[in-house]
């Protein structure tokens, strides 16, 4: 399934966008796809991602791979199919 995000409006920083979403990643083996169309962007130069269900995840953007990746409390990748709720900032163009 992937990512699904309801997304605020835009908030700009002199010439930077940020754009924030709040939504559920349905994890897959290796990481859950973000790309910038996913927050209706061109690019970014940085995401921030919390999690915002109260779970003990956490949850890093892989810049080189364009994904997210979810970690369980014990460091380790949740397995596929775990729903985490998260908020996500972009902060790009």
């Amino acid at each position: 399934m992937g990512i699904e995000i309801d997304i605020s409006p835009s908030e700009y920083a002199g010439a930077m966008l940020f754009r924030h979403g709040e939504g559920t990643i349905d994890y897959e083996d290796g990481g859950v796809t973000f790309v910038p169309a996913t927050l209706n962007m061109n690019r970014f130069q940085n995401v921030i991602v919390n999690v915002n269900d109260g779970s003990e995840n956490t949850v890093s953007w892989d810049e080189d791979e364009d994904v997210l990746l979810v970690y369980g409390p014990d460091g380790e990748e949740v397995a596929a199919d775990t729903e985490v709720g998260v908020r996500v900032t972009g902060i790009g163009r």
